[in-house]
């Protein structure tokens, strides 16, 4: 009784107003925050430098496509309850325990680990640029010529009154996750969600302002070349120094919405709420009703989340292929930050140094907060789906997500120690998710034909939508594998 009265108490009536629904979006939100770092900040920039425009129509659809997946995974969640591992468990197929996606996930997920090890050496790179008090005196030369940051910024720095510090951005890289952990110590929702925002649009607005002021520089954009970038090219392998031949496939891979990020959706729209103000599925009229609306919501979530990420996408795109690209400069080794400055300071001046050192930061935090998060939500229950775990309830599964907030945090310190560039570790962590992403349009296919309640079903046109996304997400992803490889 007391479960019901409970269950009663949690349930909401759907905001019937536009005003009303975007007040209720944010889960969107907060996987913005993690594919604004990795994917946009470094990735799309590194690309552009290196491919120029020809390559723009590949952002654009990556960031389009994978929406429609996004939207049955949480149409299928309010009207189940599952979480994303518990939904790609019902996918059929041979099973260890749990399903052969959940294994897949699994070992994608590992792998991605040293991705965001990555992630932790670049914003090891903004505080130690941020805390050389010489290089600050001397930030006209750093900006304008990467070249003279040192060779290995990780492990230490050469200052440029000749000083050795033996601190560098492999020292501050573990410091920096356990800010994170600290921070996200309470378990709760809101402060994810809160603090992503804050972050995603403090640098949003940066980086869109500063592709805008681009038009009013000698590196201003012009119609040829955006209809170039729109003619379904890729760069060939000789054109790709940093990155190598994967950077293709993980842009396909993590552009948009990752894999991974699918599978978060659900945890953070369960979380907001969206599934428990539903209510369960009693089968009635007034049950269809709510859960329509707060659909309804979800939708405006992911589309809303949808303009902000593709805007910023490609404007951190255009800006390296206009800028870094024209320069001949592309971001290597360990100089990542101090090079894709010069997008900020060729359309908004010398001065605007810092304010992308200190945009670039929170913005990788942000990644890392977030997947930090992340990843203590979904191991937990994938160890429960595996029967490693059998403790059941909120208070449990509380606990174990403060368990694995230490777990993750020193797993993501450990592999920023690699001893590789971080663009590298970036790559290397996200190409696996290539494999991943086949698996999560099939995902979204079977949920919708076989598991959704028939009452819910999206409409023609987002039906049509979904097949066009899981089947061009695949013939992208073989398409940026095989491309790289040809000779002309």
């Amino acid at each position: 009784m007391a479960a019901a009265a409970e269950t009663d108490t949690a349930i909401r009536q759907p905001p019937t107003t536009f005003l009303g629904r975007f007040r209720h979006i944010g889960p969107s939100l907060v996987l913005t925050a993690t594919l604004v770092g990795s994917g946009e900040l470094v990735l799309v920039t590194v690309f552009g430098a290196q491919a120029g425009f020809c390559a723009l129509w590949l952002i654009l659809c990556t960031c389009f496509l994978k929406v429609a997946i996004q939207q049955v995974l949480g149409r299928y969640t309010i009207s189940s309850g599952d979480t994303g591992l518990e939904a790609i468990n019902r996918l059929p197929g041979p099973k260890l325990q749990a399903a052969w996606p959940v294994w897949v996930w699994l070992i994608c997920v590992l792998l991605g680990a040293i991705q965001l090890g990555g992630i932790a050496l670049v914003v090891g790179e903004c505080i130690d640029l941020a805390v050389d008090a010489s290089d600050v005196e001397a930030g006209t030369e750093s900006q304008s010529d990467p070249a003279a940051q040192p060779e290995d910024a990780t492990s230490g720095k050469v200052s440029s009154n000749g000083a050795v510090r033996s601190w560098g951005s492999r020292q501050w890289a573990p410091l920096v996750c356990l800010v994170c952990f600290l921070m996200l110590l309470s378990g709760h929702y809101q402060v994810v969600e809160r603090i992503s925002v804050l972050l995603v649009s403090i640098f949003s607005i940066s980086i869109i302002v500063s592709a805008v002021l681009i038009q009013w520089t000698p590196y201003a954009v012009s119609v040829d070349q955006i209809l170039d970038g729109l003619t379904f090219q890729l760069p060939q392998a000789g054109e790709i120094s940093e990155g190598g031949l994967g950077l293709a496939l993980a842009i396909v891979a993590i552009v948009g919405l990752s894999p991974t990020e699918l599978v978060y959706y659900p945890y953070w729209c369960l979380e907001k709420g969206y599934a428990r103000f539903t209510g369960p599925n009693e089968g009635t009229a007034e049950w269809e009703r709510r859960a329509r609306g707060w659909i309804r919501v979800m939708q405006l979530d992911c589309y809303f989340a949808m303009v902000i990420y593709t805007s910023t996408t490609v404007a951190f795109y255009l800006l390296g292929a206009a800028v870094l690209h024209a320069r001949g400069e592309v971001p290597a080794e360990n100089a990542i930050v101090a090079t894709l400055s010069a997008m900020y300071t060729e359309t908004l001046g010398a001065w605007a140094y810092w304010i992308f050192i200190g945009s670039a930061f929170l913005v990788l935090f942000s990644t890392l907060f977030v997947s930090i998060a992340s990843y203590a939500r979904l191991l937990p229950d994938c160890l429960r789906l595996l029967g490693v775990i059998r403790s059941t309830g909120e208070a449990a599964r509380l606990r174990w997500i403060r368990v694995f907030l230490v777990i993750v945090t020193l797993l993501f310190a450990a592999t920023s120690q690699l001893k590789a560039p971080p663009v590298l570790l970036i790559v290397t962590g996200v190409t696996p998710l290539g494999l991943l992403l086949p698996i999560m349009c099939f995902a979204g296919i079977y949920l919708r034909y076989f598991r959704l309640d028939r009452r819910l079903i999206p409409s023609s046109l987002l039906d049509l939508w979904l097949w066009a996304s899981a089947v061009l997400t695949i013939v992208l992803t073989v398409y940026a594998f095989v491309k790289p490889l040809l000779k002309e």
